[in-house]
């Protein structure tokens, strides 16, 4: 993907912190650098694909991934934080319930998709 995507968490039309342990959990099998605790990690997934990840209660930040594995963590991910996932041009949510929760400005571009990997290579067009 040339482009990255982000992960955050809304109620009542307010961003909301993330559970960072949560985040970390599900991505400590799948990182690459020594320093599980640090902000910027490298995941890697099963199929060789790797992505840098910025891990913050704010958000999540995906860079430059690519297809495959490394969408299925990013939908793993996404559905264990009761996150949106935040693209270019439109937000990826999981229910209606999580869709009513974004503010007015994103509630209209938002999809809802079972959050899974291949339903989110889909969505990506993959």
């Amino acid at each position: 993907m040339g482009y990255g995507i982000s992960l955050h968490r809304f109620v009542d039309g307010e961003a909301e912190t993330l559970d960072e342990q949560v985040a970390r959990e599900a991505l400590a099998s799948h990182a690459v650098n020594a320093d599980r605790d640090a902000e910027e990690m490298l995941i890697r997934a099963a199929d060789g694909g790797e992505a840098e990840v910025n891990v913050s209660a704010d958000g999540i930040i995906v860079h430059r991934f690519p297809s495959g594995g490394i969408v299925d963590i990013v939908a793993e991910l996404a559905d264990r934080l009761g996150a949106a996932i935040v693209l270019p041009d439109s937000v990826l949510v999981s229910g209606e319930d999580q869709r009513a929760n974004l503010p007015d400005g994103l509630q209209a571009m938002a999809v809802v998709i079972e959050m899974t990997g291949p339903t989110l290579k889909r969505a990506l067009g993959e």
